[in-house]
């Protein structure tokens, strides 16, 4: 069979991918993922040559050089027209019969390869494949047809989508959108269907079960092999199963409405039974120019997280904060995983909550005793309930943003609902002014149970006052309340008080302590948190376990890997280049990245439109060049993987020129696709 057809396999493959960058070049126990596929194709019997096509942009010259030393020819052509390259190996090499392969299939099989050839010639049909009814597992594509067809859908297939995916015109499975041709078409089909397998490599979920595999196996170790390895091991296949097949074809034309229209259509769903459609102010769709945002979230690995339409960006936001490691971090997720096969609730606490407290009691100055909660709104409020029964007073001093519940949300704009008489108790202060607190107390002598202050954040502390305020507190009896919420896990282990060597009576942790599961701790004094005895503070999953064990886990992690120093020096070099990229686009006068190391922020001044339309159009932007980015940049451990910060600068830096170009036309808000962004409230 072989003697009579000339076959030839073409390995279609490329450096730049937006969901997973140099992903042909990424290493499957350290041999680079193209290599690991040819490895594989060579033991197909019927093929004659193996060509690699691929695009004449210099990003390719990286993956010429990894096959210099094998026996795999190399052709270049057009970077979009992919059907064209096809065209051109086939006239070289005067192929009767062409194999196509996409280089995302590291895991491809040989006798699948030499059976989709043999159906195609016992059928003596234009196409074969066994992508037309799908039964093996996604990533084990094979598509063959002869010359002739190959001819012929060249002439015939439509510019962009159809020639950037080659086969299009041919197996007409997206006939809907694009022309196809009338070709005899056959499909290798498997008696047992495992179409729902995910073994392609599209983002890191992917590369992080191909690793595994590469690792278990032999390199040539058939499918079969693969699925019964599987059978006995049926976590590793579990974290990138819940992709959706082939959701890698897309149409990269789609603009605005059409790129978020599964999101869009969510929404107007979601708003009936839900207000906002979040459960979240800053999670909702009045903070994003919404028509030309994401408003449901899918997955996550890493930095990169993927809307319901399939769009992937690099994640600045991280959950609001909770993500310090990364999203899906292995370590953590599995402590839960072996959590949940032990339970997660139960009638008597967990042993996990005694180990946990220890843990915090070593590394947070202020610790002596710890209790937890879910949220950061929990701990906030128990250590003001904590302050007034310790004191016997009432009045409250703030300096931040502590939660939503009425004791502090009634002293912002978002009143509604709140007592007059509750409003009443809590008193605002300046943060870095401790003269103002001190007017307060001679305002309301002997009044105040409690001042809770952010210790850090955005704008830098100064010392002095915090120190001035500590010294206050202990001069009127007051009990000094630190909110380390975000501070907590980010500036330091042991939170800004660690920092700056000034320790308050009672603290509060959340968001970074777990990576992303619901947790909250206040810890204090032990002859404060003793009256936790007394006061009822108390909840059904306080000692959830799930949450206690990944906290662990986290914690571990952090010491192990010294995550905050790491995650600052990342900081350090963002703030530095991107704020070249500003200069360079002579827009320092409006924009610069603060120099905060732990939580640089995007500070805008002299804006010559109004700032919720220059907002909307810099957050329509930066999505629109896959960042996911507000106003702060909230840095997790997986930002420092090679490549994130070199992929962020040249995303920040498109985005910033198209910026440039809108506030500079005569209608800047005439280039806002969506709607625009509407205020929450400010407390920072």
């Amino acid at each position: 069979m072989k003697k009579n057809f000339k076959i030839i396999a073409i390995l279609q493959a490329r450096v730049q991918s937006s969901r997973l960058p140099n992903k042909a070049l990424l290493k499957l126990n350290k041999k680079p993922s193209i290599i690991r596929m040819v490895d594989r194709i060579k033991e197909a019997r019927l093929l004659h040559e193996i060509w690699l096509a691929t695009g004449k942009s210099k990003s390719n010259d990286k993956l010429e050089k990894v096959l210099l030393n094998t026996d795999i020819k190399v052709f270049r052509g057009d970077d979009d027209d992919v059907l064209s390259r096809f065209s051109e190996i086939a006239k070289i090499t005067k192929a009767d019969i062409i194999v196509r392969l996409t280089g995302d299939c590291p895991l491809i099989d040989p006798k699948i390869i030499d059976n989709t050839v043999i159906l195609l010639i016992e059928k003596k049909a234009d196409y074969a494949s066994n992508v037309l009814k799908r039964t093996f597992p996604d990533g084990l594509d094979v598509e063959v047809f002869t010359k002739r067809t190959l001819n012929i859908t060249n002439n015939n297939a439509e510019p962009g989508f159809s020639r950037e995916h080659v086969t299009t015109y041919m197996h007409g499975l997206h006939n809907a959108k694009y022309k196809k041709g009338k070709f005899k078409k056959v499909s290798l089909e498997h008696e047992s269907d495992f179409s729902h397998l995910r073994w392609t490599l599209d983002e890191e979920k992917d590369l992080i079960f191909l690793n595994s595999i590469y690792k278990s196996l032999p390199y040539n170790a058939s499918w079969q092999d693969i699925l019964s390895h599987l059978s006995k091991f049926p976590l590793m296949q579990l974290n990138n199963n819940i992709v959706k097949h082939n959701e890698g074809t897309q149409n990269s034309q789609l603009q605005n409405y059409e790129r978020y229209k599964v999101s869009n259509k969510l929404f107007k769903r979601a708003i009936k039974t839900i207000p906002l459609g979040s459960q979240t102010f800053s999670k909702s769709y009045i903070q994003w120019p919404k028509g030309s945002a994401p408003l449901f979230i899918d997955r996550a690995q890493g930095v990169k997280i993927i809307d319901k339409d399939g769009n992937h960006f690099i994640d600045y936001v991280m959950g609001l904060l909770p993500i310090i490691l990364g999203y899906c971090d292995k370590d953590v997720d599995h402590a839960v995983i072996l959590q949940i096969m032990k339970g997660n609730i139960f009638s008597m606490p967990s042993s996990l909550e005694m180990e946990l407290s220890e843990i915090l009691t070593k590394i947070i100055p202020s610790a002596e005793m710890v209790r937890f909660g879910k949220n950061g709104s929990d701990v906030t409020t128990a250590a003001i309930r904590l302050a007034r029964a310790y004191t016997n007073k009432d009045l409250v001093a703030v300096a931040g943003y502590h939660g939503w519940h009425d004791w502090y949300i009634g002293s912002t704009s978002r009143t509604l609902g709140v007592p007059e008489k509750v409003k009443s108790l809590t008193h605002k202060f300046n943060f870095n002014d401790a003269d103002t607190l001190e007017s307060l107390f001679k305002k309301f002598p002997n009044k105040f149970a409690a001042v809770i202050i952010e210790p850090a954040g955005l704008i830098k502390t100064d010392i002095n006052s915090l120190k001035k305020i500590r010294t206050l507190c202990n001069r009127n009896g007051v009990i000094l309340i630190f909110d380390e919420i975000i501070s907590g896990f980010r500036i330091n282990l042991g939170g800004a008080q660690k920092e700056f060597g000034i320790i308050p009576d009672l603290s509060c942790f959340g968001k970074g302590i777990a990576n992303g599961y619901p947790l909250s701790a206040i810890v204090g004094k032990k002859e404060i948190m003793k009256y936790m005895e007394d006061i009822f503070f108390s909840s059904t999953f306080g000692g959830e376990a799930i949450s206690l064990c990944a906290a662990i886990a986290t914690i571990k992690k952090m010491k192990k890997l010294h995550v905050i120093e790491k995650n600052k020096q990342y900081g350090k070099k963002i703030s530095k280049e991107l704020n070249k990229v500003i200069n360079d686009s002579n827009m320092h006068e409006l924009l610069k990245v603060s120099k905060n190391d732990w939580w640089p922020q995007i500070e805008m001044t002299n804006l010559p439109i109004e700032n919720d339309l220059f907002v909307s159009l810099l957050r329509q932007e930066l999505l629109k060049n896959g960042l996911f980015l507000a106003s702060t940049f909230n840095l997790c451990f997986a930002h420092n993987q090679k490549g994130i910060l070199d992929l962020t600068v040249k995303k920040f830096k498109k985005s910033i020129i198209s910026l440039k170009d809108f506030i500079n036309s005569n209608n800047p808000e005439k280039n806002l696709k969506g709607s625009l962004i509407e205020k929450t409230f400010k407390v920072r």
